[in-house]
């Protein structure tokens, strides 16, 4: 017995030995994957300043080669606890971790933005912003526009986001409404004509208005999100620290 409970120190002593470790926070774009230009990192931790100094919000990025055998949830929940982005009792940070080896990325959400960096959010983020660039190889305009979308749901700055992501979950709501109720209203004009036609020999008339009103399609739109600009501005190159802010395990993970 005491040598099976040896044995299983010895395995838990090894595990946290050779798990992925978090490295100490001193900027805000950490990029130990080593997939940013020195004039895309510039651009995002330059956005990620004004960012924070305009409403207080605090997103931290973070690229490693590879997890290591840990789970990008297990590590960027690590990551967050340890860093503490966001201000103290408004726990107002975000981090958006992106792990090349497993292709896998998630983006960790504090208390304070949990109802508006929502995990549908978060996810739309990563499926229809980040993946698409990553695939193709464009992994400093991803990072770039994955932050500017979650610093724009946060702030409430409409203009930053995309339209594949600004999508909510009210409109999805109020769209199930629409069709539900014109159908309602369809259906009811059919069972109408119906009495009417029963009389007047016109059978063929609420098909008619049935099939023309199906036809009728809706308008999508799709856009990309903006990319680099040409302004690479000095910004501060102080040592960057968290603001004692709380994470819960709000966000979203995805791969490309």
């Amino acid at each position: 017995m005491k040598r099976k409970i040896a044995f299983f120190s010895i395995f838990l002593i090894a595990a946290n030995i050779f798990a992925l470790g978090v490295p100490e926070l001193n900027e805000r774009v950490c990029d130990y994957g080593g997939i940013l230009n020195v004039r895309q990192k510039v651009e995002i931790t330059d956005y990620l300043e004004r960012l924070e100094q305009t409403s207080g919000i605090q997103i931290g990025v973070l690229t490693v080669p590879s997890l290591k055998d840990d789970s990008i949830e297990r590590f960027s929940m690590k990551a967050a606890e340890k860093w503490k982005l966001g201000q103290n009792k408004k726990d107002n940070g975000a981090l958006l971790v992106v792990a090349l080896a497993e292709r896998k990325m998630r983006i960790e959400v504090g208390y304070g933005l949990e109802d508006k960096l929502t995990d549908t959010k978060c996810g739309l983020i990563l499926r229809n912003v980040v993946a698409p660039a990553f695939r193709n190889g464009n992994y400093g305009l991803g990072i770039y526009d994955a932050v500017r979308n979650m610093g724009g749901i946060a702030s409430d700055n409409a203009e930053l986001v995309a339209k594949n992501v600004a999508k909510s979950d009210s409109d999805d709501e109020d769209d199930f409404m629409s069709l539900f109720y014109g159908l309602f209203f369809v259906i009811g004009w059919i069972i109408l004509f119906s009495n009417i036609s029963r009389r007047r020999n016109f059978g063929w008339l609420p098909w008619f208005l049935f099939f023309n009103s199906m036809g009728r399609g809706s308008n999508y739109h799709h856009s990309g999100s903006g990319g680099f600009s040409s302004r690479s501005s000095g910004g501060s190159r102080n040592s960057f620290s968290g603001g004692g802010g709380h994470f819960g395990g709000g966000g979203a993970s995805s791969g490309w």
